[in-house]
């Protein structure tokens, strides 16, 4: 591999440790990244440009009988003959939800750092976005959340501070107009060179515009505001990376308003609560009435009511033995 191409990989998020895992790979492929995600088809992009790819029948019946799959922002080695990718490279994070049949939706690979978008309108479910963070933290990925449409609501520094709380002093939250020009000097720690980072949030909040400002051109297509419930249309219909000016990576995703988790990540489905507890005022706080109680200004009843519910004891399972 020339620096030149090295260079060019680097912006696209390589790093030393995939290179060192292309110890066995044959001398006829090369490392690209997958930019977009078609029903049986990819795009990717490498040291060589941009080319449509196909999984190869033997890496797709592996993947297959693994319960795995390609998702945007995987890097895998490519053949130029038959356009195949014939191997996948480690990951670093996979963002990943349950679907309502139980299997599993891979979202976004190897991702630094997800930005959770909500509308401070008729978008604004703490709820949801406590989700979404669980989800995030559970995959390894740094959580920054962006609060849109501050215009639009009395009093935005206070559902602000109500989120903060609710996610913890650690996580940034920020409040920002996605179609101005200072949104970018908002970002500029996760907009390095050969970072990658994901949006992801509910449709019409903004994330079309974010990207268009991140990158200083219209590239995704944005839509007018519904004025029956202030969600903006729906505008993303397939997650899709593109490379910034700066030489970051981001890649958009379709709205999501439901998000089921996967199985160990509903271990922790409750760790914004049990946080809050701790800056309750007294200690044996039950979190029902008393003066100060942190939890109590921060979730909704019907979340608490969930949690409760999670701390009740449940009756043992058994499985049945043979013989």
């Amino acid at each position: 591999m020339t620096p030149a191409d090295f260079a060019a990989l680097t912006r696209l998020g390589w790093n030393d440790t995939l290179a060192a895992s292309m110890v066995d790979a044959s001398s006829n492929t090369v490392p690209v990244r997958v930019i977009e995600q078609h029903r049986s088809e990819y795009r990717v992009s490498g040291a060589f440009g941009e080319h449509a790819a196909r999984t190869q029948p033997a890496l797709l019946k592996q993947m297959n009988a693994e319960g795995d799959g390609i998702a945007v922002g995987d890097w895998a080695m490519f053949t130029a003959e038959g356009h195949w990718l014939v191997q996948c490279l480690p990951r670093f994070s996979l963002l990943e939800r349950s679907r309502e049949d139980g299997r599993r939706q891979r979202l976004v690979a190897n991702v630094d750092t997800a930005l959770l978008v909500m509308g401070l309108d008729g978008d604004y479910k703490p709820e949801r976005l406590a989700r979404y963070q669980q989800m995030t933290e559970a995959s390894g990925v740094r959580v920054v959340i962006a609060l849109t449409k501050a215009d639009r609501v009395a009093d935005a520094a206070s559902q602000r501070a109500t989120i903060q709380q609710q996610a913890g002093l650690d996580t940034p939250v920020l409040l920002m107009d996605p179609r101005k020009p200072a949104t970018r000097e908002l970002l500029t720690a996760y907009l390095q060179p050969g970072h990658t980072l994901a949006l992801l949030g509910s449709s019409g909040v903004g994330k079309s515009s974010l990207m268009n400002t991140l990158l200083g051109a219209e590239v995704q297509r944005t839509a007018e505001t519904q004025t029956t419930d202030d969600l903006g249309r729906h505008t993303t219909t397939a997650r899709f990376l593109r490379q910034l000016p700066g030489g970051a990576c981001l890649i958009d995703t379709p709205g999501m308003r439901e998000l089921k988790l996967v199985e160990e990540q509903v271990a922790d489905d409750f760790a914004d609560i049990r946080a809050l507890t701790e800056t309750c005022r007294f200690s044996d706080c039950q979190h029902r009435n008393e003066p100060g109680c942190a939890v109590i200004s921060a979730v909704t009843p019907e979340r608490m009511a969930a949690y409760r519910d999670h701390l009740t004891p449940k009756p043992a399972k058994f499985r049945r033995g043979k013989g």
